[in-house]
């Protein structure tokens, strides 16, 4: 019976894909390991390279069942391709890799699954682990100043801190516990462990053992701020939609998107912000929308966005006063 899946997904990904996968055939484990690979319409050698590995039955591979031609944005397409790996794994413990991203240490993945399977770790439903940021040019740094190996709260954790996905490790959840609605539809990073977080907390370990790599020109890299912020937005609305109760952490995560939007409206339009304005007004997200009108909110509209903004600072401090106090206390 398979223990664990690992779930790498690419695009266009010819002159990284082969490191990604010789790291996670590297891992030295006591349990089976199956690869899935969903590649979403490659055109520059990638999927040959799958192919390769495939006919060797070293991973299972799952071409894209959609062209490139057939429209839908970047994060619809990964967040599919995620889903469609998620729905196909069959191990009890599941985690993702970036195609581009590789592991650094190969016992990485039997400590986060020994550390899952321990019973006084019950109450945590994922193993996550810091990162190295990771540029051509060999630099690297750490993602997350954290240092504490320590179990830690999503009310702890969603207010000041970041992990991209590649450094999660779960319980497959997802049978029992499928994501649902927009959270589905935006199934990346931040979405990826906030529909974790619903289910338990997370146990972290300060040490990295996986790089994730920061490319010139990548889809993040070449947007503007006002569409980064956006983005962040957007996320607002997906969680406070997927859970109303998170709204006040939620609120203070996006508090710099939101405050840099408004401080920075003049030099934006309104199509810049698109397709994610279409996309809250399709869903009605009211409080994102009051961000994204603000260049032409009528004075009842400026009211309640100042009303947000307050609240959000307000949260946003409460949650940065809280990592203060435990980097104080050497709990962080």
């Amino acid at each position: 019976m398979v223990k664990l899946s690992v779930m790498i997904t690419s695009y266009e990904l010819a002159p990284y894909i082969r490191e990604a996968l010789e790291s996670v055939l590297m891992q030295e484990t006591d349990f089976p390991v199956e690869i899935l690979v969903g590649d979403d319409g490659s055109s520059d050698g990638t999927l040959e390279i799958l192919e390769e590995y495939e006919k060797q039955g070293k991973i299972r591979l799952f071409p894209a069942q959609q062209s490139r031609e057939e429209g839908s944005d970047r994060v619809s397409r990964a967040a599919a391709n995620r889903l469609r790996l998620l729905k196909e794994a069959k191990g009890e413990y599941c985690c993702f890799l970036d195609g581009d991203d590789w592991y650094t240490d190969k016992t990485r993945l039997q400590r986060m699954t020994e550390i899952l399977d321990k019973p006084e770790n019950a109450d945590c439903v994922m193993c996550a682990t810091n990162l190295w940021m990771s540029w051509p040019d060999g630099h690297k740094q750490a993602l997350s100043r954290a240092k504490k190996e320590r179990k830690i709260s999503f009310k702890q954790y969603w207010p000041t801190m970041f992990l991209q996905s590649d450094a999660l490790l779960f319980r497959n959840i997802s049978p029992e516990h499928p994501p649902k609605g927009s959270l589905a539809e935006q199934f990346d990073d931040n979405e990826i462990t906030f529909w974790l977080f619903r289910h338990g907390k997370m146990y972290y370990l300060p040490e990295c053992s996986v790089s994730y790599r920061q490319l010139p020109g990548s889809s993040w890299d070449g947007m503007s701020e006002a569409k980064r912020c956006a983005v962040n937005l957007i996320g607002f609305g997906v969680e406070c939609e997927s859970d109303p109760s998170c709204r006040k952490e939620a609120l203070a995560r996006c508090y710099p998107s939101l405050r840099e939007l408004t401080e920075t409206k003049e030099s934006w339009d309104k199509e810049e912000l698109e397709p994610w304005y279409g996309l809250a007004e399709e869903k009605g997200w009211s409080e994102v929308l009051l961000a994204f009108r603000c260049k032409d909110s009528g004075r009842e509209e400026e009211r309640k966005l100042k009303n947000l903004l307050s609240e959000a600072r307000r949260e946003y401090l409460k949650g940065r006063a809280g990592r203060i106090m435990r980097k104080l206390t050497g709990r962080y």
